[in-house]
């Protein structure tokens, strides 16, 4: 008894203490119906099939951080009649744990699977009715036996991911195998589960940790006004809408005063990629010059959201959020011009605009607009077209069996972008890159890896 409880108490730990620090969690729930094979005895070498094979159904809720996931499950399941008992049912209550191998782990994995290892402990209450001979003869059929127990699965799933998606939730469909074990003293009780369902994800909000907030409209108990003084921000040192400046007000003066300010501004990947911090009065005029906190400039053609977050004396707060765009912004090194868009929106896996929403299409239609309206005034000039992939395996192969031709697809449609638009064929030279450059080296700068480059040189 003593190695279950020691096993349960690892699994608690865990998933309480050590899994919430690596990932961002996100919520999920499930339920799955169980076939469940013919369950047999294995104790003192007397091996038998106690009862044939049942059915069952399972709920399950919990949290994945990342790519474990942990969580509650329980369920019902009846079995047939079996060698030695005539009916049997059960109902079980315990903690599940699984870590999912995707496309970002196994290169070779299509984007719509993953395969998901899983183990799961259980209290369980069993009720057994009417037992035989060996010879199928009902010994007692009036006789009823209960007892508690504790149950130890272990198998594979197969997840269907980024499949189905409906108002904020991943939708997956599940099918899994388990083997079920019984510990005894003298041996074991096993069987085998084979379970269809489907499980819902949904990521949970972490306003406490001041989240980057991705609609426009304020909140709080507090009122909190915010705006800046330019549509499109270009910090590139010409001296033309290099500097951006806040106008900011809030109705503090009814709360006792401000007690505190703060300014978060979020790169397009959702990390704080600059921030500012206040005591008193908020600050007439708040100046920012496109640089982040470590140093790096704002990158060309991007959408960067700021919240300002206001605390009053009295307790009350409040929050603002906003858009900043910045404008595509030329580079001169060398002689060559260049600027960079990491904002360009492709379907997964795609060099085309397939299952884009409308906001993302209109995103790229103001982009391409903006870009062909800044080559034309480089008529002489040749541009190279480069697109650059993020390579999830880190691998050789992926590089050159998907990212080099898919970068390569990537820069050709944007040429014919620009040629709609007016752009003259033959002053545009596309090329894949692949994953040959990548900038960034953590998943939360990944999109800096997806990007298309421009280089304009002047003809000879």
């Amino acid at each position: 008894m003593k190695h279950r409880i020691t096993l349960f108490t690892i699994l608690l730990y865990y998933s309480i203490f050590v899994l919430p620090v690596f990932s961002e969690p996100r919520l999920f729930g499930g339920l799955h119906g169980d076939f469940i094979t013919p369950v047999h005895y294995n104790l003192n070498d007397y091996d038998s099939k106690a009862f044939d094979y049942g059915f069952g159904g399972e709920l399950e809720g919990g949290f994945y951080f990342g790519k474990f996931s942990t969580g509650l499950i329980g369920g019902y399941s009846f079995t047939k009649t079996g060698e030695l008992v005539e009916k049997m049912s059960d109902i079980k209550l315990g903690l599940e744990m699984g870590f999912d191998f995707d496309k970002d782990i196994l290169s070779f994995m299509p984007t719509w699977l993953a395969i998901r290892p899983n183990v799961a402990g259980y209290g369980n209450y069993f009720k057994s009715e009417g037992y035989r001979t060996k010879s199928r003869k009902i010994l007692d059929q009036k006789k009823e036996e209960s007892a508690f127990s504790y149950l130890v699965e272990g198998g594979i799933a197969l997840d269907f991911v980024n499949l189905f998606k409906y108002k904020g939730f991943d939708i997956v469909p599940v099918i899994a195998y388990n083997e079920i074990f019984r510990p005894e003293e003298d041996g074991h009780i096993f069987s085998g589960k084979v379970s269809i369902g489907v499980r819902f994800l949904h990521l949970m909000p972490k306003r406490k940790n001041r989240e980057p907030i991705v609609n426009t409209e304020g909140g709080g108990s507090l009122s909190v006004f915010a705006k800046t003084n330019l549509d499109l921000f270009s910090p590139n040192g010409d001296d033309v809408d290099d500097i951006i400046i806040f106008d900011v007000e809030s109705d503090a003066d009814e709360h006792g005063g401000i007690a505190s300010w703060e300014l978060r501004i979020y790169d397009p990947g959702r990390k704080i990629f600059y921030t500012e911090k206040g005591k008193g009065e908020l600050p007439k005029d708040y100046t920012w010059n496109g640089t982040g906190s470590k140093g790096e400039l704002v990158e060309s053609g991007c959408e960067y959201q700021y919240v300002w977050y206001v605390k009053a004396n009295d307790g009350a707060d409040g929050y603002m959020p906003g858009i900043i765009e910045t404008d595509v912004m030329l580079k001169e090194e060398d002689g060559i011009l260049s600027f960079t868009l990491s904002s360009i929106q492709f379907g997964p896996n795609s060099a085309k605009f397939d299952n884009l929403d409308e906001e993302k299409i209109k995103h790229n239609n103001d982009l391409f607009d903006t870009v062909a309206r800044l080559l034309k005034q480089y008529e002489d000039y040749t541009i190279t077209i480069e697109g650059h992939a993020n390579n999830v395996s880190g691998t050789e192969a992926e590089h050159i069996k998907e990212l080099l031709p898919l970068s390569q697809a990537r820069a050709e449609t944007v040429k014919e972008e620009l040629v709609q638009r007016g752009i003259k064929a033959e002053r545009l030279i596309p090329v894949g890159r692949g994953s040959e450059k990548m900038i960034a080296k953590t998943k939360d700068e990944a999109w800096r890896n997806r990007r298309v480059e421009f280089y304009l040189e002047k003809k000879d």
